[in-house]
């Protein structure tokens, strides 16, 4: 892809939605481009995360270790971001990641996206009243699900019935 594509390709992730071409060519250009063959384990479950990846092309499953076996959460493929809570801040991989069929993936460091927000500080900004948008948004769809299951299971143990 050229980097006008590229830069067209992450305007439509939503954690980028809000960049600006500039800001977005800034990132195209300076994360690595990986080119990885089907079967790669691109990291392990419980591994220091030093940043995300952009899916290009291609497919990645994610599983984790549930009670002594390998569960799959999901299979992800072009414009999934992978990994997008260690672009703001420490922490380890929840999943592994491994490639199912041959994937192109844009790594973007946490670094680099500190960076641009360090230049471009409305942007900073801007993410943060996204984020926190996104996240009362799972609050209440947590809060909805959990209403279901519990019409499903009856009350709760110190609820009247």
């Amino acid at each position: 892809m050229t980097l006008d594509q590229d830069v067209d390709f992450l305007q439509s992730i939503p954690i980028f939605a809000d960049f600006s071409s500039e800001q977005l060519r800034l990132i195209a250009f300076s994360a690595e481009p990986l080119r990885l063959p089907e079967g790669t384990t691109l990291f392990r479950e419980g591994a220091e995360a030093d940043g995300g990846y952009v899916v290009v092309s291609g497919a990645v499953a994610l599983s984790s270790e549930r009670a002594g076996g390998r569960r799959e959460e999901a299979i992800v493929g072009p414009g999934a971001l992978i990994g997008e809570l260690a672009l703001l801040c420490s922490t380890t991989r929840p999943v592994t990641a491994v490639t199912v069929e041959p994937t192109d993936l844009m790594a973007v460091s946490r670094r680099l996206l500190r960076r641009v927000l360090e230049e471009y500080p409305d942007m900073a900004a801007r993410m943060r009243m996204s984020l926190s948008e996104r996240l009362a948004q799972l609050t209440t769809e947590l809060g909805h699900t959990r209403e279901r299951i519990l019409a499903l299971d009856g009350p709760e143990p110190d609820e009247p019935a």
